[in-house]
C-alpha cells in the first residue's frame, strides 16, 4: 500500500504536468488531500456478488485512509432488486448529497447517462464498475472483457457436452452490458456448432431464487437437456440448486460464473467443476483507487481490465476462498 501511495502522488503530478508548462506550476495546481472523502457505490441490486465488491472497496478505502492520513468512506446504496427506476432514484439522491465520487454498475447505462452527465456537470467524479462505458463518454469503467469471458464459458461447456446436444441459456438482466455481452458471446459460439441446439432461454434478473425457479422449469420442460449456460453470478447458484433438487447433477452440464460463497459450496459438493470469475475483489479495490485518483486531479484510463479468474475444486477443497 505504501507503494501505491507513492504511485498515487506520482500519477497526480505527472497528469498535471502534461497540461502545465513547468513541473513546479503543475505541482502547485494539484488538489490538496482532503480530511475526508465519501464515495457512493450503487450496484445493480443487493446480492452476494456485489457484497464482495463492496467489501473490497471498503477495505481498500480503510487501507488508503491509514496510509494517506485521511478518511475515505464507501457509502453503499443497493436497490432491493434489479429495477432501473429504483437505481436511477438512488443515483439522483446521491448526486443531491454532493459526494466526492460515485461508482455505479448501471442496469441500463444508456438510460442512466442523462443522470450520470448531471453528476459530471456538477464536478462529481463518476466511475462505472462492471458496466461498459458508452463509446465517446470518456467515463472510466472497471471490468474484464465479458464477451471473452462468455466465450470461454461456452467453450468449456461445449467440451463437457461433446460438441453436440441441447442447451438452455439462463440470461440475467437483459439491459446490463456484462450480462448481454456474455449472452451474445454464447449465442454466437453455439451458432458455430451444427450439433448444438439452443432450446430455451430464461431471465433470472441476477436473483438466485428466480434462477432456481427458471432452471427447475427448464429441466422439467426438457428432459433430454444436455446443458445450461449462465451469464451472471446468481445464475449458476440457482442452476446448481435446481440440478441437485432434480437429481440431475452430472447429467446436465454447466459451468459457473464468478465465485460467490454459495457457488463455492456447490463446487465443493461436486455440483460443478469450474467457474469463470470476474474478479470482484479487484473491481472493488480499483473502484476506490480510481475515484481517489480522480479527486487528486488524475485523468484515469477509459478502461481498467481486471482480467479473469478460474475457480476449480482444488481451490475450495479446504473451505471457501476469499475470492478473486
Amino acid at each position: 500500500m505504501r507503494k501505491f501511495t507513492r504511485l498515487c502522488a506520482a500519477a497526480a503530478f505527472a497528469a498535471a504536468s502534461v497540461s502545465a508548462p513547468f513541473a513546479a506550476q503543475a505541482q502547485q495546481e494539484l488538489p490538496k488531500l482532503k480530511d475526508e472523502y465519501r464515495f457512493v457505490m450503487i450496484p445493480v441490486l443487493a446480492q452476494a456478488w456485489f457484497d464482495i465488491v463492496h467489501d473490497a472497496a471498503a477495505k481498500s478505502a480503510d487501507n488508503l485512509s491509514q496510509q494517506l492520513g485521511t478518511r475515505i468512506v464507501i457509502d453503499y446504496q443497493a436497490p432491493a432488486s434489479a429495477d432501473l427506476v429504483e437505481q436511477n432514484t438512488l443515483l439522483e439522491r446521491a448526486i443531491a448529497t454532493n459526494p466526492d465520487g460515485i461508482a455505479i454498475d448501471a442496469i441500463d447505462v444508456n438510460a442512466s447517462m442523462p443522470i450520470i452527465n448531471e453528476a459530471r456537470e456538477r464536478g462529481i467524479p463518476i466511475v462505472l464498475f462492471v458496466s461498459t462505458a458508452p463509446q465517446g463518454s470518456q467515463l472510466t469503467y472497471i471490468s474484464n472483457d465479458f464477451k471473452v469471458q462468455g466465450r470461454i464459458l461456452g467453450e468449456e461447456l461445449i467440451k463437457r457436452m461433446g460438441e453436440t446436444g441441447k442447451v438452455a441459456i439462463m440470461h440475467g438482466v437483459p439491459t446490463n452490458s456484462a450480462h448481454a455481452d456474455r449472452y451474445d458471446a454464447l449465442v454466437e459460439l453455439f451458432g458455430t456448432y451444427p450439433g448444438i441446439e439452443v432450446v430455451d432461454t430464461a431471465y433470472d434478473m441476477d436473483d438466485v431464487q428466480k434462477a432456481q425457479t427458471e432452471a427447475s422449469r427448464i429441466l422439467a420442460a426438457h428432459p433430454d437437456l444436455n446443458a445450461i449456460a449462465v451469464v451472471d453470478a446468481a445464475g449458476p447458484v440457482g442452476v446448481g440448486l435446481a440440478l441437485r433438487e432434480a437429481n440431475r447433477v452430472g447429467e446436465v452440464k454447466y459451468v459457473g460464473i464468478d465465485d460467490v460463497p454459495q457457488l463455492q459450496e456447490l463446487m465443493r459438493d461436486g455440483v460443478l467443476d469450474l467457474s469463470i470469475a470476474t474478479r470482484p475483489r479487484m473491481i472493488g479495490q480499483w473502484t476506490t483507487i480510481t475515484l481517489l485518483l480522480q479527486n487528486l486531479g488524475v485523468t484515469t484510463p477509459s478502461r481498467i481490465d481486471t482480467g479473469i479468474g478460474y475457480m476449480t475444486p482444488d481451490l475450495v477443497k479446504n473451505g471457501n476462498i476469499d475470492g478473486f
